[in-house]
């Protein structure tokens, strides 16, 4: 015969049978105590018609007499006998005094008297403390109207007493029954509980990823068994199955990890199944926002994750025709990105989507944009001392250079020309070397402050044209390693800048000091000035080839325009960085920071 789990599980319907048996034991229970409270409750009521019998209506009328009357019926009546007048008011009372008796009329059993006749009920007397039943019968005069109310009174918790005393017993059984059949039902299932166990153990290895565990079972009943050689038979073909898989999606994973190129791949509705790490990076998303490919619960649309018109009307687009389409977009984060977006129809088991392919093309649209700025500029600065040149000269040539008065003044406005004509080849010259350099520029221990002495005579004449004073301030090692040249040459380009935009008589100081960070230490120069200051909306700008924030005023002074460009590059080759901070009105600071090593 088989063992079936059915079979071995019998002692749990027993279990269910004991409870059964129990509930219907604890309604007997209730049913005697009803039984007992009825019986009391006939007993006070037929004692209340009695006492109603026996009071006339003018004796109810006359409270001497009635008050003699319930204490005549009281020694007789075992129970507390009260008169109630129909307005409540307590004329008679076999336990107390009427007069101390507060009035009855929101009494249950007494409002129920006078509506129909007779009422009981059961509560906690205020008077005695203890539960009792009370059983009110309504006295009627001649007329049919309400004269009286008879109440007896009788304490129920003998009856209480009884009824515990039935239900302790009644547990006390079916505690002895529900035991002994607990004890052989567990008998019987710990037969099958240690299989059990070993099956949900398994399971949860399984569930864990250790395929290769395997349930071993003995004295069992054949149901477990089975189950067990399918967990096993399923656990072998599951490691098969999921080592396969998982093989080829780590070296999926690894492929798309591993690309420049952004990769989004979307469904019918444009919702994103899937982001490679490069495409999270080009919208700003950390790993963490961007969508899983693994987890549906977080999809949602290009426009919920991305915010990009652009990139949703490629894709609903590549939906429509089904031909691949290719589009450049913009994406307004910080920095701004440009994107070359190629789009292909996409078909797999869940259905028709989207492959996208972006390429950031960001700094080759900078790129554009610097050569074409930096063509129309050069174009631009050269164009005004050549023009002004031949202009002179052609003059000169049809007959200025026989006036006397004419001809130097002539002269000398086409040699100035040619001076800043030559200043801003040389310029671009500096710039060409400084970017062949190719980040690498040899570099000698050098003593800070003679490089700021230098600087500051190099610029002593046109500071003392302009009655400004040029103060330096030094705080921390005197030596660093540094190219002694170029970093003259920027601090002169910041000192000369800082001369020509500042009033005439104010200050210009040049701190250097070495700041502590978490990469080391950085040696800081700054150039201060008290000038008109730079509006914020050209500060990101300055440091550009010929980018001026006055143009008119900049030629003026005879600047080329490339003076912070080279500084910049100054910087950079000593694997540096070039800051700008200004105030409109309190003046510029330029701060150039350069990792420091001290000698």
């Amino acid at each position: 015969m088989r063992r079936t789990l059915l079979y071995q599980l019998y002692p749990v319907y027993l279990i269910a049978l004991v409870v059964a048996i129990g509930a219907l034991t604890f309604a007997a229970q209730y049913g005697f105590r009803n039984a007992f409270y009825g019986e009391k409750q006939h007993e006070l009521h037929n004692t209340a018609v009695v006492v109603a019998n026996s009071i006339t209506v003018d004796e109810i009328a006359d409270s001497g007499r009635i008050r003699a009357i319930v204490d005549r019926l009281g020694r007789d009546v075992p129970n507390r006998i009260t008169i109630m007048r129909p307005d409540g008011e307590v004329i008679g009372d076999s336990f107390a005094d009427p007069g101390t008796i507060e009035n009855h009329s929101d009494r249950p059993e007494f409002r129920s008297a006078l509506e129909t006749g007779s009422g009981t009920d059961i509560r906690v007397s205020a008077t005695v403390g203890l539960n009792s039943m009370y059983a009110a019968v309504l006295i009627r005069s001649t007329d049919g109207t309400p004269a009286a109310v008879v109440r007896i009174a009788g304490s129920v918790t003998h009856l209480d007493a009884r009824s515990r005393e039935f239900l302790l017993a009644i547990v006390l059984a079916a505690v002895v029954i529900v035991a002994a059949a607990v004890f052989f039902a567990l008998v019987m299932i710990a037969r099958i509980h240690r299989p059990l166990r070993d099956i949900r153990a398994a399971a949860a290895r399984y569930a864990e990823g250790d395929l290769r565990h395997r349930i071993s079972i003995r004295r069992a009943p054949d149901d477990i068994v089975e189950i067990a050689d399918t967990l096993n038979d399923m656990a072998h073909q599951l490691a098969d199955t999921i080592g396969s898989i998982t093989r080829q999606r780590n070296e999926l994973e690894k492929i798309l990890t591993s690309m420049v190129e952004g990769v989004i791949v979307v469904d019918s509705d444009r919702t994103i199944r899937s982001m490679n790490r490069a495409a999270a990076g080009m919208f700003a998303l950390s790993p963490v926002s961007a969508p899983a490919a693994n987890d549906a619960s977080q999809r949602r649309t290009i426009l919920d994750v991305l915010r990009s018109t652009d990139l949703d009307a490629v894709a609903e687009k590549v939906l429509a025709t089904g031909t691949p389409t290719e589009d450049t977009i913009t994406i307004y984060t910080k920095p701004v990105r440009h994107l070359q977006v190629h789009g292909t129809s996409l078909t797999t088991d869940a259905g028709t989507g989207v492959l996208l392919v972006l390429n950031d093309i960001t700094r080759l649209r900078r790129l554009e944009e610097v050569r074409q700025d930096f063509v129309a500029n050069v174009s631009h600065e050269l164009k005004t001392p050549i023009t002004t040149i031949l202009g002179f000269v052609e003059t000169l040539r049809d007959g200025a250079i026989e006036d006397t008065d004419s001809a130097p003044r002539f002269l000398e406005i086409v040699h100035s020309s040619a001076i800043r004509l030559s200043l801003i080849v040389e310029d671009l010259l500096s710039l060409s070397r400084l970017e062949a350099l190719d980040a690498t520029v040899p570099l000698e221990s050098c003593s800070l402050r003679e490089i700021v002495e230098k600087s500051i005579e190099a610029c002593s004449r046109q500071a003392r044209e302009k009655r400004i004073d040029v103060q330096a301030f030094h705080d921390g090692p005197d030596y660093a390693e540094l190219n002694r040249t170029l970093l003259e040459q920027a601090l002169i380009n910041l000192v000369d800048n800082a001369i020509k935009f500042s009033p005439t008589g104010s200050t210009v100081k040049i701190d250097t000091k070495v700041e502590a960070n978490t990469a080391g230490s950085s040696l800081v120069l700054s150039v201060s000035d008290r000038g008109h200051g730079i509006p914020r909306k050209d500060l990101p700008r300055i440091f550009e080839r010929f980018y001026r924030v006055d143009r008119a005023r900049s030629r003026e002074m005879g600047g080329t325009g490339l003076g912070l460009a080279i500084v910049k590059h100054i910087a950079i080759a000593h694997h540096g960085e070039v800051t700008a901070e200004s105030r409109e009105g309190h003046g510029s600071t330029f701060t150039i920071r350069i990792p420091h090593a001290a000698r």
